[in-house]
């Protein structure tokens, strides 16, 4: 069963945190600051980290960066109580693979480390790469084959949501409260209005592979490699 590291410096969060994951079988180690988390991520290797932002001392975002500067490759979801599309990107761009804000349902946060943990290897740390289109989160640079294409940041949040849970469909609402966290100035037909430019960012061509409108449910990026190595996995003979 997947290792998680779990920091946050509020006991009975933290506690609940820990008790909740436990219970879904996870092995959990936890800890209340970040000198005690870059310790922990120095000396174990974790299947995801669910870090706290704002602790007193060396901060989550602190913890993050140099956990990336070092080459620490596991997922990460960053705790917040922050709500504000600049601190979501703040988060993103520091090597955060998920945010999450507070408070917040444990059913949620085992959702979407169970979505880590789904991810293939080249998923994770700070390049996405899907079929020849290849994201670096860290530099905000997207490459399609050797070209670089020049999205827009708002776009690319969306981007960075969507490639990050691959084959899965979210609908305009789904990615209203998770890419732009219920930001009352953006509405339902401003989220469809960014996935028509993140298709002419990309280029007809290449927009038709990855990006697919489900109709009825929503959008997803397409990864065919993830899926193939999915169906065999569940194919696999057990026992």
């Amino acid at each position: 069963m997947a290792k998680i590291l779990v920091v946050d410096d509020e006991p009975d969060l933290l506690e609940l945190i820990c008790i909740g994951l436990r219970g879904k079988g996870y092995t959990v180690q936890a800890c209340t600051g970040g000198a005690d988390a870059m310790a922990m991520l120095r000396a174990y290797q974790f299947d995801v980290v669910v870090l706290d932002w704002m602790m007193p001392g060396i901060t989550g975002i602190e913890v993050l960066r140099s956990y990336r500067q070092q080459g620490g490759k596991s997922p990460v979801i960053l705790l917040t109580a922050k709500a504000f599309v600049d601190d979501k990107e703040k988060a993103l761009d520091s090597g955060a693979d998920d945010y999450l804000t507070k408070p917040f349902d444990m059913k949620e946060l085992a959702a979407r480390i169970r979505a880590l943990l789904r991810r293939p290897a080249e998923l994770q740390g700070n390049i996405i790469c899907v079929g020849d289109l290849r994201i670096d989160v860290a530099t905000c640079t997207v490459t399609v084959g050797d070209e670089e294409i020049v999205i827009r940041p708002r776009v690319m949040d969306l981007l960075f949501f969507l490639a990050r849970h691959p084959n899965q469909t979210f609908t305009a609402d789904a990615l209203l409260k998770r890419v732009w966290l219920d930001d009352s100035a953006v509405s339902l037909n401003s989220v469809r209005a960014h996935i028509k430019l993140l298709r002419q960012s990309l280029g007809r061509q290449t927009a038709d592979r990855v990006l697919r409108t489900v109709r009825g449910r929503g959008y997803m990026i397409v990864d065919n490699k993830q899926a193939e190595l999915a169906t065999r996995s569940s194919r696999r003979p057990r026992g």
